[in-house]
């Protein structure tokens, strides 16, 4: 029975709540007290948060509460004692594990009255680089020990700079560094994360940095209660945190889109000229050369760019073609739109044009009417709140949490190259004859394997952004990935494709559990939306009956669950010969009996299957 809670607008109060410490600790224990009675909306989502500390957190814990509120996430937080790592880890029926979080955050920090922080001065080179490996082994049978107890994503600190230098100022040339041996620690416990399953590092040690050390930590709190930070320090680890717990439920958005005049350069194109344009090493026009070259970052961490412009399309493709500081060029945008159209219609036309949702773009324009009209007739679009002054346009960029990544696979870094690929497609397409000549033209290879630790990160990824062609559009995590996984009979595959214009990456994901009997039922089955029409479902789907033939299955089950996006996946199961059975099971579901009619692989697509069995994923 839900507990009777007074009702209020906590995401609201949240926004409005002032940052002191009595503010946060009166509205995080009225949010939490929704969270823990499950007393929600639908549109809530409840997150169990487990802190595992070597200090105190009570002055944090309100703070991450409404910080989380801010970006529509209820934290349940399940309170630990502090300094008790061991216990509360290694125990498997600890109060860690009783309190079933969905994410425990590892919050480990040096002891600054030890060889890490006063006697420092004590080490050697030798024994200090002895003193990481030691730190590094000891992270790695923490995490190890975590994932093998519970399934939830496991965040860890890593160390922020020291709040004093044993030896002052010689620490900049002295063998060991303090500061230097940090950041080698750091990068130690990065490379333990990256190998188990669902780790992400929480950059504490950049909050500091961002900071300064001496607003970071408070030494009258540290040493009355064990607790070392500032009110102001403890606010950012808050922010910090609830931002990286999004950014670890929430796929990013997928591309910017960019005005011109005032917006990549200063002045308008069609009255100042070429010439006349702010672009260059001087200011102002270093401020939007620096925006510029921020903006190709962006781009080689995977996002797309693309231009919404009013303007003559020849005045602009001069200053591309001629401008000697333009950093960006013409074939770093992967979709244009340059006229004197509206901007909510340029949106439109390359949303389609690039085959993703309204809901994918990022807006950025100095107009704020412009900004306006767009919001108002796309709202699905995150629109930027652009600064006057072009040097604060970075800021206002990086600080778009729907752009944040806690990891980067090589499908990212490669997808504004692949989107270029597909303009090679499209010409290909208009010279050919038929669909059939495409596809047969394209040279399609299809490669299909087991899901591994070296595929989990991009599956995990594609489970959680792809919408269109995804039947079930189930967004699971690393943790759950592996506990399904380890199911007896239950497999799981990826699919990379390529053609004759390049590789396309690993672009689909099909995962199947046993159900009743010889019976096996399909949990997710999804592809990128970039290859659709090129039937590579069909060759997924010959691959996953082949298995289930091999496991002894008779039957296959398939769900489709309608959402707002999917529509092009609802005929799936029907195309490839599944039976609708709503009548006996409900709505949506479907059944192959006779599994070798279903999916036969197209003639045009080479199919390769690579392993017939699951590998370990940690």
């Amino acid at each position: 029975m839900m507990t009777e809670l007074p009702a209020f607008d906590w995401q609201a109060e949240a926004l409005a709540c002032p940052a002191s410490p009595a503010a946060c600790l009166a509205l995080g224990r009225r949010i939490a007290d929704l969270a823990k009675a499950r007393a929600v909306t639908a549109r809530a989502e409840v997150v169990t948060v487990a802190v595992v500390a070597t200090h105190t957190v009570d002055m944090l814990l309100p703070m991450l509460i409404v910080e989380a509120a801010k970006r529509g996430l209820l934290l349940n937080v399940a309170t630990m004692p502090f300094g008790q790592l061991e216990p509360l880890i290694c125990v498997a029926d600890s109060e860690l594990y009783a309190a079933q979080p969905d994410v425990v955050v590892l919050a480990n920090l040096l002891d600054e009255n030890g060889i890490w922080g006063d006697r420092f001065t004590a080490l050697s080179q030798d024994q200090a680089s002895h003193e990481v490996a030691a730190y590094a082994d000891r992270m790695r049978d923490l995490l190890q020990q975590l994932r093998q107890n519970c399934a939830a994503q496991l965040v860890v600190w890593n160390q922020p700079p020291p709040a004093r230098l044993a030896y002052g100022l010689a620490d900049a040339w002295v063998a060991p560094r303090q500061r230097g041996l940090r950041s080698e620690l750091n990068d130690a416990v990065a490379r333990v994360a990256s190998a188990i399953s669902g780790v992400s590092i929480f950059d504490i040690d950049g909050l500091a940095s961002e900071l300064g050390t001496r607003a970071f930590y408070d030494t009258r709190m540290a040493l009355l209660a064990r607790q070392p930070f500032s009110t102001a320090a403890n606010l950012a680890i808050a922010a910090g945190l609830a931002r990286h717990t999004l950014s670890r439920r929430r796929a990013a958005r997928k591309c910017i889109v960019v005005d011109l005049d005032n917006t990549l350069w200063g002045g308008v194109i069609g009255e100042d000229g070429v010439s006349g344009i702010k672009l260059g090493d001087e200011f102002p026009g270093n401020a939007f050369k620096a925006f510029q070259r921020v903006l190709k970052g962006y781009r080689d961490r995977g996002f797309l760019l693309a231009i919404a412009s009013k303007n003559n399309l020849q005045d602009v493709k001069e200053v591309f073609d001629s401008h000697s500081d333009m950093v960006l060029q013409w074939s770093d945008f992967s979709a244009h739109e340059i006229h004197w159209n509206d901007k909510a219609s340029s949106l439109r036309a390359i949303a389609a044009a690039l085959n993703i949702g309204i809901d994918a773009l990022v807006f950025v324009d100095d107009n704020p009417i412009e900004r306006a009209w767009v919001h108002e007739q796309l709202p699905d679009v995150l629109v930027v709140d652009l600064p006057k002054e072009p040097f604060r346009y970075v800021a206002a960029l990086d600080a778009v949490e729907a752009l944040d990544q806690w990891m980067l696979t090589n499908e990212d870094r490669e997808r504004a190259s692949l989107y270029q690929s597909e303009q090679s497609r499209a010409e290909l397409r208009k010279q050919v004859g038929s669909a059939e000549d495409f596809l047969q033209a394209l040279q399609i290879r299809a490669v299909v394997g087991a899901i591994d630790g070296a595929s989990q990160n991009r599956v995990v990824q594609l489970l959680g952004k792809t919408n269109q062609f995804n039947v079930t559009t189930r967004r699971h995590s690393d943790a759950d990935l592996q506990t399904m996984l380890a199911q007896p009979g239950a497999f799981g595959y990826w699919m990379r494709t390529s053609d004759r214009f390049g590789d396309h990456g690993l672009i689909a994901v099909a995962i199947v559990v046993p159900d009743a009997g010889t019976t096996y039922r399909i949990d997710s089955f999804l592809m990128s939306c970039r290859v659709l029409g090129r039937q590579l479902e069909r060759a997924l789907m010959a691959a996953v009956v082949q298995r289930v033939q091999q496991q002894g299955g008779s039957a296959l089950l398939g769900e489709f669950i309608a959402t707002r996006k999917n529509a092009p996946a609802s005929a799936l199961f029907a195309t490839l010969n599944f039976s609708d059975i709503a009548t006996e099971k409900g709505p949506g579901w479907w059944r192959l009996d006779a599994l070798a009619t279903a999916a036969q692989v197209p003639p045009f697509v080479e199919l390769v299957v690579e392993s017939a069995a699951n590998a370990k994923l940690d």
